[in-house]
């Protein structure tokens, strides 16, 4: 399979809030998200897998959440095998954008708009002065991802933070958050990576305005 642009955004989402599943003859790619915001999201997903991967996938809202899932052996193994994606269990603390994308910014720069879209927010904080502070955060429980996140974006000209590490009351696991504050690196993000996830692009454009 060939890696396209198309196909490095859906390994970004993968990353983001997907799953692999292959067991007992099963082979399964699955997306999760939030049936409030991220509908518009799922049918770029949806149509992006149907070009790229012929597969026509069927979103759906079960126990509260947006799924969408679809079947086939061949795209597991080629995101295991090839990419080497992780899967399975402890599979959200080992992911990592893969070397076959990360050394191409044509390549990577859709895989991190996947991992925005799913796994980033857009909010606004007070700080010294300002009553509003623009910031961009993407949290993930792998320190490989998070650490790539930061030199990857820090190479292309963004003003990232230092990686903050938290712990919610709700997870075990601990979180590695990816801050980039200002209307500055929202703007550069608008221009240099953009969003498919139009609630989180809204709130962007917002926030700079």
């Amino acid at each position: 399979m060939k890696i396209t642009n198309g196909v490095a955004e859906l390994v970004g989402a993968l990353i983001g809030d997907g799953y692999i599943y292959r067991k007992n003859r099963k082979y399964q790619i699955g997306f999760v998200g939030n049936p409030k915001t991220d509908v518009e999201l799922f049918e770029r997903l949806k149509e992006l897998i149907l070009i790229e991967w012929k597969k026509d996938a069927k979103i759906k809202v079960r126990a509260g959440g947006l799924r969408m899932v679809i079947d086939s052996k061949e795209i597991c193994d080629f995101l295991i095998n090839d990419l080497n994606i992780p899967h399975g269990e402890g599979k959200c603390e080992k992911v990592f954008i893969p070397e076959q994308i990360i050394y191409y910014w044509d390549l990577v720069k859709y895989t991190i708009r996947g991992i925005m879209d799913t796994d980033g927010t857009v909010f606004v904080s007070k700080k010294p002065g300002i009553e509003k502070y623009p910031t961009m955060e993407i949290t993930t429980t792998s320190p490989v991802l998070a650490n790539q996140l930061r030199n990857i974006l820090l190479k292309k000209g963004f003003r990232v933070a230092n990686i903050r590490k938290s712990k919610s009351k709700l997870s075990k696991r601990l979180a590695y958050r990816v801050p980039l504050h200002g209307k500055e690196n929202i703007k550069k993000w608008l221009e240099k990576i953009g969003f498919s996830n139009k609630y989180k692009r809204e709130r962007a454009i917002n926030y700079i305005q």
